[in-house]
């Protein structure tokens, strides 16, 4: 978990290509009151996955504190 300008955002590592939002996700955010859940995967595309949940290349991840800002 991060906090950015008092809001707070997760991230998650999986090893997976395509990785799925689960259940487990949702609870996370719904128990830590995240505003947003950045799965990082190593694929090379950023995808919505849910609501608030993102997929996020590990490429990508120096990219990521720009994205909190959104």
């Amino acid at each position: 978990m991060l906090t950015h300008y008092g809001q707070r955002y997760g991230v998650e590592f999986k090893f997976s290509e395509a990785p799925e939002p689960t259940h487990s996700m949702r609870t996370a955010i719904a128990d830590l009151q995240l505003k947003h859940l950045w799965i990082v995967y190593p694929g090379s595309k950023a995808f919505p996955m849910d609501r608030n949940i993102s997929a996020w290349p590990l490429q990508d991840i120096l990219k990521l504190r720009k994205s909190m800002a959104q």
